[in-house]
């Protein structure tokens, strides 16, 4: 078994919503639903999901669940080695999700990274992860991009006091303390009702839009769980605009996508779901970098036919603001 990081061990924890949906067929979690103790004969359906704490508890007999505490239990295991191997076969992909949350009462991050950033930006050039990314390079400089030589991790600046970082030699990803900001989100303010966003899990799948069109406007949530900081901002900022959510083609980035489209209406801002890589050519590809990668062309031809129709509709104020699907 290959070394697991506490990052890792909360990205396993924040699928316990898709676990239960895919292994408990309970499709609404917003509920209560019965009790997974098999201890308990539970007639009246009395355990909750919380999406806060990724547990289950049971109002009834008291129990609480993990996902991990689950898989010791669905798959008879006990040791947390075995517990881990067997998350790993469910969710191969897990270090595409970023496990932190936005929490209302995380505080601001006082340390200002501006000379960290220089340093970084001095030596972007020791390594071509953007480059095989497909990334346009142009955006480098625009966002201040660096290298850490020393962490072997891209540096994406989100503002003086908070960054994002990825591995060139793995999987890893990182935050730095404090509040989890969006990438981008100053794109938030001053909109108006013909503004289009649009959201996508992480900032390679920002930049890569940004490479197929220079001009669209694109913020990060650095991670599905973060959408909290995306509900904050836009309704501070008083949102006018369109929210275009464009998550990973997978079933958390599916069960995402749909949480946070519920949300938005909750605080009357509109939102369209854009499926802009599943069937994208003879294989599946996961996230708009891939597409990216594979054919840009595709990509850049389906995104031209989603834009062009949410402009048109955004230009004709329909009425039914939300309702609308392409």
């Amino acid at each position: 078994m290959q070394f697991v990081d506490r990052d890792d061990i909360d990205a396993f924890k924040s699928m316990l919503a898709d676990y239960l949906i895919t292994k408990h067929n309970i499709t609404n979690l917003k509920d209560n639903f019965t009790c997974l103790n098999p201890n308990h004969e539970d007639k009246h359906p009395s355990m909750n999901y919380s999406s806060k704490y990724n547990i289950c508890h049971c109002f009834g007999c008291g129990i609480r669940y993990d996902i991990f505490d689950l898989i010791g239990q669905d798959y008879g295991v006990d040791s947390f080695k075995e517990k881990i191997q067997i998350a790993q076969r469910l969710y191969p992909n897990i270090s595409n999700i970023i496990f932190k949350k936005a929490d209302v009462i995380e505080s601001e991050n006082k340390i200002d990274f501006t000379n960290y950033f220089k340093k970084c930006l001095n030596k972007i050039n020791e390594t071509d992860y953007l480059n095989k990314r497909k990334i346009d390079l142009k955006l480098l400089k625009k966002y201040n991009i660096g290298y850490d030589d020393k962490k072997e991790m891209v540096i994406f600046p989100i503002n003086k006091y908070c960054y994002f970082a990825r591995s060139v030699s793995g999987n890893s990803k990182m935050k730095s303390k404090g509040k989890s900001y969006l990438w981008n989100e100053e794109l938030i303010k001053n909109s108006d009702k013909k503004t289009l966003i649009y959201v996508t899990e992480s900032i390679i799948d920002s930049l890569s839009l940004e490479t197929i069109d220079p001009n669209v406007k694109t913020v990060a949530l650095n991670g599905v769980t973060n959408y909290g900081r995306l509900l904050e901002v836009a309704k501070e900022e008083n949102f006018k605009g369109t929210f275009i959510l464009v998550f990973d083609n997978d079933k958390a980035g599916e069960m995402y996508q749909n949480i946070v489209k519920d949300e938005l209406k909750k605080i009357n801002i509109n939102s369209f779901k854009a499926d802009l890589i599943s069937n994208f050519s003879t294989e599946e590809v996961k996230d708009l970098n891939e597409a990216l990668i594979k054919n840009k062309d595709i990509l850049l031809e389906k995104y031209n036919y989603f834009n062009d129709n949410y402009k048109m509709f955004v230009e004709k104020n329909n009425e039914n603001e939300g309702d609308f699907e392409l």
